[in-house]
């Protein structure tokens, strides 16, 4: 997707999500519930209980806000906010407004659905169907925050100034992604857009550039967690998948494709297709050629 292209819609016929409620999360609502993005934090026994991966994805969110210094009553600019969790539980913990912004209109629903059952958000959260490429809502904002989607978006520095020109003066930014290191090279990139559909991978030698070239003065505080993905999650994940998520997902979508042509999914194929995506990012994180990054800069006064 260029700048200048609509956006496409991947989410429309999710009936997987549905299954379990949240049409548009895939198979991510059975291991995250509505917060999408992975759980990096640092926290084996979290790793190894499936149970309490969803925890994790909320701890990676919170994790975010902290960095990002929310207080009470700030407007929040949450980009690529998929369904709404991360909104829904900053407004929660923080005491925060957060307006959310996806290219999904089938995301931008099933926000809208899960926010309006709950009162306590029809003040503080809010959605909106953009291109952040192209257009943001209006602000200003006191922060905005992107987590694990710059690398759908083609060209970060056009999202990146339209984030700039949205913030307040002294308003900060969080960027938090899987991002390639130098040592990746052309193939690692193939490789990842045919499991992720998307090839606009970040880079750790170019972000920073991204952002001043953006409007951005250096990074205030840069986090690297690429030792989780080497360690705790690369111990923990496949056999996690295996023994604690397939039995649902199994039991919710049986058949195989060869034995049962023409169902609408198959458990098994989606796990397996899974499971060697992440497995993919693992190998990966080993080898030091893709790390998950956590930075802040502000916008000068």
């Amino acid at each position: 997707m260029t700048a200048s292209s609509p956006p496409q819609e991947h989410y429309t016929s999710d009936i997987v999500g549905a299954q379990v409620g949240v049409p548009g999360a895939g198979l991510h609502a059975y291991f995250t519930k509505d917060l999408l993005h992975p759980p990096m934090v640092a926290d084996t026994e979290m790793w190894a209980d499936g149970e309490q991966w969803w925890r994790g994805s909320r701890d990676h969110t919170l994790d975010v806000g902290s960095l990002a210094r929310l207080v009470p009553g700030e407007h929040v600019l949450d980009i690529g906010g998929g369904v709404g969790g991360p909104a829904r539980l900053l407004a929660e913990h923080y005491g925060v407004r957060v307006t959310s912004v996806t290219n999904s209109v089938a995301h931008a629903t099933t926000h809208r659905r899960i926010t309006e059952r709950h009162p306590q958000f029809r003040e503080t959260v809010r959605v909106h169907v953009a291109d952040c490429q192209r257009e943001l809502p209006p602000g200003p904002y006191d922060v905005a925050i992107s987590i694990n989607m710059i690398y759908q978006v083609a060209d970060h520095q056009a999202a990146f100034t339209r984030v700039f020109e949205a913030l307040r003066p002294d308003g900060r930014f969080v960027v938090d992604d899987w991002m390639l290191t130098p040592l990746a090279d052309d193939r690692d990139v193939e490789r990842l857009s045919a499991h992720f559909r998307y090839p606009h991978f970040t880079h750790t030698d170019r972000i920073e550039h991204e952002l001043l070239a953006a409007g951005f003065p250096p990074a205030e505080a840069i986090l690297d967690l690429g030792h989780i993905g080497r360690g705790p999650m690369a111990e923990h994940f496949e056999h996690q998948m295996r023994s604690y998520f397939a039995p649902r997902v199994l039991a919710d979508w049986p058949g195989d494709p060869h034995v049962l042509p023409g169902r609408p999914a198959y458990g098994k194929l989606m796990l397996d297709q899974f499971i060697a995506a992440v497995n993919l990012t693992l190998e990966l994180y080993r080898d030091h050629r893709m790390t998950y990054r956590r930075l802040l800069v502000r916008k000068p006064r």
